[in-house]
C-alpha cells in the first residue's frame, strides 16, 4: 500500500496538480470562476449560470448553441494546457525524449479539466431538465452538441501539434542520426542535466492511456533538451497567434448574427486570452512579472487619465472630435445652466406641454398617469412591457393617452420605450397588445455585446461607422444598439431629435431617463425637453 501511495504521489498527473497549487495560482482563478458561475455561486442574481448552462445562439438553446459552448470550453482548456506546458515543461525533462510530448502533457494535465467537465455535465443536465424543461431527447442532443464542440476543437488542436511534432523530428533527425554533428551542436560544453533541478516523476499516462515508467534522461545534454522544448514552445506560441487571427476574423463579420457567439462562449474565450497573457508575462519575465505588471497598470492608468486611451462608449450624434469645445463639467457651468431666467423658461415650456396633454383628455380634471420603471436588463424590460400591455388592455387602449410621463432607468425604460413606440405606430399596422412584442424585447442582447468585446474591443483593429457628420468606432455599445434594433423591428432606431416634436406637442408621453454621473455621484436626467428646474431644489415650499 505504501509503495502504491508513493507511486501515486510521484505520478505525473498528481505532481502537475501540486505544481499548479504551488506556483502560478493566478491561473487557477479562472477555473474557480468557471466552477463558481456554473454552480450558481457567482453573479447568480444576474443569471450568469444560465448563460453557461443554457447558451443561446440565434435565439435558440439547442444542439448548435451547446456545440459552440463546447468549442469555447475546448479553447479555454487548450489555452490552459498550452500556457502551463510552456511554463512547466522544463520541470519534466523526460517529456523531451518522448514522441508527441504536448499530447502526453495534456493527458496527464487533464485532472482539473475532467473534474470541471463532469461537474458541468451534471449541472447542465439538471438545469436543462428543471429550469429549461427540456425533454430527455433534447437533453441528449444538447449534451452531444457540447461533447462534439470539445472534440472538434481538441481534434483541430492536436492535428496542428502532431504536424508540428513531425516537423520538429524531421528537422532534428539528420542531426540525431549523425553522432559527430549531434556532439557539435548539443554538447559543446557537455552540460548535463541535474536531477535536483527537475521534479521527480516515476509514472505517467501515455497516448494509449497506459501507465508507463519515466526514463532517466540525465545522460542527455541540457542543450539538446532545451532545443526540443524551445521548438515545441514556439509551436504553442504560434497556435495562440492563430487563435488571435481567428478572433480578428470574427470581429470583421460581427454584424452578421451567425458570428455572434453565445455570451458564455465569449466570456470563456476572454478567460482563455487572459490565461495566455498571464502565462506570457510569467514565462518571459519570470521573477520580474509582478513589478512589470505593476508598472504596466500605472502606465495604463495614466493613459486612461489623460485620454490617450478612451474606452468609453459614445452617444451617437454628438461631436467627440473637437476636445477644445467640449462643455466644461464644473459647478460654475452647472449654475450657468440653471439660472433663474433659464428655469422660468423651461417651466413655461413644460406647462405648455401639460396644457397640450390636457387638451387631449376628457373633462376638466382628468386623471394623469405617471409611470416609473426600474432597471434590471432584459428581465425588467420584459416585465415592464408585459405590465404595460396588460394595463393598456384593461384601460381600453387609452393608457398612453392618459400617461404624461414615463421615467426610470436601464431595462425598464427599454420596455417602456418599445411599448410607447408600438402605440405610436398603430396607424402603420402595429398592434401593441400582440404577445410577439413581448418576445421581441426579451430576446438576447448579451451575445452581441460579449462577442464584440472579445473580437472587436480586444482583438480586431478599430472599425468605423458614421452617424451624420461624425465618425465612431464599432464597439460593444454599437453591437448592443444594432442587436436591440433587430430585436425591436427597427422601431427603436431613433434619436432624441426624432421624438422631440412629438413629446413637445403632447402626442406621446414625455420620457426622462435617469442615470448617475460616476465621477461625483450626481444624478443625470436625459430628456428631449429642457428641464433645468429639476437642477435646483425649491427652497420656499409655498412656491410649489
Amino acid at each position: 500500500m505504501k509503495a502504491f501511495l508513493t507511486g501515486l504521489y510521484y505520478s505525473f498527473p498528481v505532481q502537475l496538480v501540486l505544481l499548479h497549487l504551488k506556483r502560478f495560482q493566478v491561473l487557477l482563478i479562472f477555473w474557480y470562476l468557471l466552477f463558481s458561475i456554473t454552480g450558481g455561486k457567482f453573479m447568480n442574481s444576474y443569471g450568469a449560470d444560465s448563460l453557461f448552462l443554457a447558451p443561446e445562439y440565434l435565439g435558440q438553446v439547442n444542439m448548435a448553441s451547446s456545440c459552440i459552448m463546447g468549442f469555447a470550453i475546448g479553447i479555454f482548456i487548450m489555452s490552459w494546457n498550452i500556457t502551463t506546458f510552456i511554463l512547466f515543461s522544463r520541470h519534466f525533462r523526460f517529456l523531451a525524449t518522448t514522441s508527441n510530448p504536448f499530447l502526453k502533457y495534456c493527458i496527464n494535465n487533464a485532472v482539473i479539466p475532467l473534474i470541471f467537465l463532469i461537474y458541468y455535465f451534471i449541472t447542465s443536465i439538471r438545469f436543462a431538465a428543471y429550469k429549461e424543461l427540456m425533454s430527455a431527447g433534447e437533453i441528449t442532443l444538447f449534451t452531444l452538441g457540447f461533447v462534439m464542440g470539445i472534440i472538434i476543437l481538441v481534434a483541430i488542436s492536436f492535428l496542428y501539434f502532431f504536424r508540428a511534432d513531425r516537423n520538429i523530428i524531421r528537422t532534428l533527425a539528420p542531426v540525431m542520426s549523425n553522432p559527430k554533428l549531434f556532439k557539435e551542436m548539443f554538447r559543446p560544453t557537455e552540460t548535463r542535466l541535474v536531477k535536483s533541478r527537475v521534479i521527480q516523476i516515476r509514472w505517467y499516462v501515455n497516448a494509449r492511456f497506459e501507465i508507463k515508467q519515466t526514463r532517466d534522461v540525465t545522460h542527455y545534454s541540457r542543450e539538446f533538451v532545451e532545443t526540443i522544448f524551445n521548438r515545441h514552445h514556439f509551436a504553442a506560441v504560434v497556435s495562440i497567434f492563430i487563435s488571435f487571427l481567428f478572433l480578428i476574423f470574427i470581429g470583421f463579420w460581427l454584424d452578421s448574427p451567425y458570428f455572434q457567439l453565445p455570451a458564455a462562449a465569449g466570456i470563456t474565450i476572454f478567460f482563455a486570452i487572459l490565461i495566455a497573457i498571464s502565462g506570457a508575462f510569467s514565462y518571459f519575465l519570470q521573477n520580474w512579472s509582478i513589478p512589470v505588471l505593476l508598472v504596466f497598470v500605472v502606465v495604463l492608468n495614466l493613459l486612461f487619465r489623460y485620454n490617450v486611451i478612451d474606452p468609453s462608449n459614445r452617444a451617437y450624434g454628438l461631436n467627440y472630435t473637437n476636445t477644445n469645445e467640449r462643455p466644461e463639467y464644473s459647478m460654475q457651468k452647472l449654475r450657468e445652466l440653471s439660472t433663474d431666467e433659464k428655469i422660468e423658461s423651461d417651466k413655461q415650456n413644460m406647462i405648455s406641454i401639460l396644457n397640450k396633454w390636457k387638451s387631449k383628455q376628457k373633462g376638466d380634471k382628468p386623471y394623469m398617469y405617471l409611470i416609473s420603471t426600474s432597471g434590471g436588463g432584459n428581465r425588467s424590460a420584459t416585465f415592464t412591457l408585459n405590465v404595460l400591455q396588460r394595463l393598456d388592455s384593461l384601460s381600453g387602449g387609452t393608457l398612453m393617452d392618459k400617461t404624461f410621463m414615463i421615467t426610470g432607468a436601464s431595462g425598464g425604460m427599454l420596455g417602456a420605450s418599445y411599448y410607447r413606440e408600438l402605440v405610436n405606430q398603430q396607424e402603420n399596422g402595429f398592434n401593441p397588445l400582440d404577445r410577439k412584442y413581448s418576445e421581441d424585447i426579451s430576446q438576447d442582447l448579451l451575445n452581441a455585446i460579449f462577442t464584440s468585446f472579445v473580437a472587436r474591443d480586444i482583438a480586431s483593429p478599430a472599425q468605423k461607422f458614421r452617424v451624420g457628420d461624425y465618425e465612431y468606432v464599432k464597439d460593444r455599445g454599437f453591437a448592443f444598439e444594432q442587436k436591440l434594433d433587430q430585436n425591436t423591428r427597427g422601431l427603436m432606431n431613433r434619436q432624441f431629435k426624432d421624438i422631440e416634436v412629438d413629446e413637445r406637442n403632447g402626442k406621446i408621453p414625455l420620457m426622462m431617463f435617469n442615470s448617475v454621473v460616476t465621477r461625483d455621484g450626481r444624478k443625470m436626467i436625459l430628456s428631449t425637453q429642457p428641464v433645468s428646474f429639476l437642477m435646483k431644489p425649491i427652497q420656499d415650499t409655498s412656491l410649489i
